[in-house]
């Protein structure tokens, strides 16, 4: 593909300049090398003198079919990800949240960075995308997204593919490779394999596991007696639904923050005897950490106001107001990450965890610097954890994907679960928590399994009094967690499965075995076809959006 436009808008010294990338040359304070190829464009910046980007945008056509499905990837795993018709859009969901600000997702996305216009036919993705024609995908996608994350523009009206690119507030004083788009025209296959190749991308050798998780029993309403009571459940069910990691969820600690500081009443021999328990039942310990937020209740926000991430008035930035009113921890502040290595080499060497859940990895990269991009923070931040831990299992939640590429073990490609299958509240924001949601994401990121990492299809609810959706709803998302051969967690009490249950459980593991084959929309249902024991069989989704 061809560009139609590309421009660049920088300042320097305070003054801004703005110079297009494919008429003119560069200037005493830029130069720029731009390589326009049919599958790859690629800018290479030279400032001679330190300048900071505010755009840098570069725009191609293309005529949209009637038949054409549009995939845009969401900015972390909890953004809601589907593939569009070309008469759908983005716009009226992002408009609904600005004005209702709903639990944690309320700083979760990209909205707080990102210009959302007014006009409908507006679609909006990060990092990579396609366009499906049948069995037929246009694929694009960003090949330097450590950089600065790619954001990617469709307006089926206008007929256009609009790229940008996150490079803002950083001082730029050598020269760098500014944007590199690749496409890719092919079978579903041809066009990932070839994308990760390109990438240089290698996934870790994760295989699929089953594990148990307090968080769907209990929440965060969890004591030593709870969690010992579900070590022996689990144990006693083992013979017949084995688990290999047992996950303590949120709820042990004091506050957010306070990783070491278990909740005295709750856990007064702290946390040793919990994992010395799981692990002598022969599970692996998990623990559940969300590293780079604090309440503020904590004491790490009471004690040490310097490891806050601040904004420009020096107001401490919010990770989610709604949600233990957590605030953002600077990733780069090298007393912090002192102290989150001292964290994390004692919930490993000491309390003998081997599993760590990762959540809210986004508030890594809630602001970019003079020194780093957003991009820039997030992937120095994950590698920290990926060092801090070594070979530890790891799980990335709550993490823009890329960022999480060839660095997690397991990542999360949806959003969390909700007790009802489709809550209303869903629809006031791309990451607020929705079953329904959870389901099609999954299907829909099934190209990175395998390729990025191994997913995290979040948890298997068979029989859980938690969620208040049918049978039949529960099977259809258990079969698609299986089809995705990735981690599975529950929550359910295994002791109390029936007969019912029982199948339920092998057939949902059986399907870690199957191979699918097609992935597509007719008549309001999502299909996929796979194939098991050489049987050809489907799972059909109704669709609600």
């Amino acid at each position: 593909m061809k560009p139609v436009s590309a421009s660049i808008t920088f300042q320097q010294n305070g003054v801004s300049r703005t110079l297009d990338l494919l008429s003119e040359e560069g200037n005493d304070i830029l130069s720029f090398e731009a390589s326009c190829e049919e599958d790859r464009f690629r800018i290479l910046l030279t400032p001679n003198k330190a300048i900071q980007i505010s755009e840098l945008i570069v725009t191609y056509p293309y005529e949209f079919d009637k038949k054409d499905y549009i995939f845009m990837n969401g900015y972390q795993s909890w953004t809601v990800c589907k593939e569009y018709s070309i008469d759908t859009t983005n716009v009226a969901v992002e408009q609904m949240a600005k004005i209702i600000r709903h639990k944690k997702t309320d700083r979760s996305g990209d909205r707080e960075f990102t210009t959302y216009p007014k006009q409908n036919r507006w679609l909006h993705g990060v990092s990579y995308g396609y366009i499906r024609k049948e069995e037929l995908f246009l694929f694009f996608g960003s090949l330097n997204e450590e950089q600065g994350f790619t954001f990617f523009d469709i307006d089926t009206d206008k007929g256009s593919l609009t790229v940008r690119k996150d490079l803002s507030r950083k001082y730029f004083d050598s020269a760098f490779s500014a944007l590199d788009i690749w496409f890719r025209e092919g079978t579903e296959d041809e066009v990932f394999d070839g994308y990760f190749e390109k990438l240089g991308i290698a996934p870790r050798q994760a295989r699929p596991v089953t594990g148990y998780t307090t968080w769907y029993r209990h929440q965060s309403d969890i004591t030593e007696k709870k969690i010992l009571r579900d070590i022996a459940d689990v144990s006693e069910a083992a013979a017949k639904y084995p688990c290999r990691i047992f996950c303590l969820d949120e709820g042990y600690e004091n506050a957010i923050g306070d990783w070491l500081t278990p909740k005295k009443n709750a856990f007064p021999h702290g946390i040793y005897p919990v994992s010395k328990k799981i692990l002598s039942s022969g599970m692996q310990a998990g623990v559940w950490i969300a590293p780079f937020i604090c309440d503020k209740h904590s004491r790490v926000y009471k004690n040490h106001s310097e490891w806050l991430l601040r904004d420009d008035s020096g107001k401490p930035v919010p990770a989610c107001t709604s949600w233990h009113d957590c605030y953002c921890l600077d990733s780069a502040n090298p007393a912090f990450r002192r102290h989150l290595k001292n964290v994390l080499l004692t919930m490993r060497d000491d309390w003998g965890v081997s599993v760590f859940k990762f959540d809210f990895l986004y508030a890594a990269c809630m602001l970019p610097s003079t020194t780093q991009t957003r991009a820039e923070r997030m992937y120095d931040a994950i590698r920290f954890l990926k060092e801090c831990v070594g070979d530890c299992i790891t799980i990335g939640c709550g993490v823009p994907l890329m960022a999480a590429a060839g660095n997690m073990d397991y990542c999360q490609v949806s959003c969390d679960l909700s007790a009802e299958w489709f809550p209303p509240l869903a629809q006031a924001s791309r990451e607020q928590n929705s079953t329904y949601r959870a389901l099609v994401d999954l299907i829909r990121h099934r190209q990175l399994a395998g390729r990025a990492f191994a997913l995290f299809t979040n948890v298997l609810p068979i029989n859980n009094p938690h969620f208040l959706f049918s049978k039949e709803r529960r099977f259809l998302l258990g079969r698609a967690m299986g089809l995705c051969q990735g981690m599975i967690l529950t929550s359910d009490d295994l002791t109390t499965y029936n007969a019912e249950d029982t199948v339920v459980w092998n057939t949902i593991h059986a399907l870690r075995q199957a191979t699918v084959k097609s992935v597509y929309t007719k008549d309001r249902e999502l299909i996929v076809e796979y194939e098991l024991y050489l049987q050809p069989q489907k799972l059909k989704i109704p669709l609600l959006e």
